[in-house]
């Protein structure tokens, strides 16, 4: 059984670059929360905003699951936000 429709490269180098700053984005967040946000609101402020944090990315990634079970062509953004508010709309999104 062999089978060619497996998973296929996706990612451009230009994406690859993307993925990379937003992960330093996403590691300088957390060293910033450790020195910063630790030494100036202590352990329980520290630990409530990173809860925070997290619910809200939580629920930015269920409407963006939503979003992708509704409009599942590619785009994204721009196709979710093209189909409901119209081209202006999905311009200004992309």
């Amino acid at each position: 059984m062999d089978n060619n429709e497996g998973l296929r490269k996706h990612l451009s180098p230009l994406g690859a670059w993307a993925f990379a700053i937003g992960t330093s984005v996403g590691w300088g967040s957390l060293v910033v929360t450790a020195n910063t946000y630790l030494a100036q609101a202590g352990p329980l402020g520290s630990v409530l905003g990173l809860v925070l944090g997290a619910l809200i990315m939580a629920l930015i990634a269920r409407n963006y699951g939503y979003m992708m079970r509704c409009y599942p062509e590619a785009g994204g953004a721009y196709a979710y936000t093209r189909e409901v508010f119209g081209y202006d709309a999905g311009f200004l999104t992309a």
